[in-house]
């Protein structure tokens, strides 16, 4: 059976610019380096159901890699959240950036997403808004987001986007505002990472 591929949809250039710098392959391994109160993640972003006209799709995984006891890509396969955002342009000129927790997400690990459907997406439960302040340069924060981890009762996500690079700032706050959990003096920074480069890690 031939399979008959879609065209992607276009974009708006600033949603364009914004799917170029958040798609890819990226690591914490040099903040992990230097500072080890931060551990090695790795993150993968992907462009989904490019055909789609209501919006940017895309699928992101991260996983810890220098779990004990582990090798890399054990540690791949069992990534600690998966999820998919849909990203919609505002007419304030911010995104809304929605994303969705992946239903069993195991079958979709290591970015296998040709299976994944909407009936395998949760409701939207975290939504944030995205401001590009430059060329190549965005960032995030959470409007509103549930979380019960560690007797959390919301999350507040920071984040910074630009060629290369993000910063991502994920902490749980109970109900009277303290942080339950979270880095307490900053975010994780993630590099973009050439696949042929990581593939050399003795960690594999």
């Amino acid at each position: 059976m031939m399979l008959t591929l879609l065209a992607a949809a276009a974009l708006d250039p600033p949603l364009e610019e914004y799917a170029a710098l958040a798609t890819g392959h990226f690591s914490s391994a040099a903040q992990h380096r230097s500072d080890p109160r931060y551990d090695e993640v790795e993150t993968r972003v992907v462009r989904i159901w490019p055909e789609r006209t209501d919006g940017l799709w895309l699928y992101q995984e991260q996983a810890i890699v220098n779990q004990p006891g582990k090798t890399r890509a054990q540690a791949l396969a069992s990534p600690y959240f998966q999820f998919v955002a849909r990203i919609v342009p505002l007419k304030s000129g911010s995104f809304r950036r929605d994303n969705h927790r992946v239903r069993e997400g195991a079958r979709f690990a290591g970015g296998k997403t040709g299976t994944l459907t909407q009936a395998d997406l949760m409701e939207a439960g975290c939504h944030n808004r995205i401001d590009r302040i430059a060329a190549a340069w965005f960032t995030g924060t959470t409007e509103s987001c549930a979380n019960r981890y560690k007797g959390a009762a919301s999350m507040l996500s920071l984040s910074v986007l630009t060629n290369g690079t993000y910063v991502n700032w994920d902490r749980g706050f109970d109900l009277v505002g303290a942080r339950v959990w979270g880095p307490e003096e900053g975010g994780y920074i993630f590099d973009r990472v050439v696949e042929a480069d990581v593939n050399k890690s003795p960690a594999n």
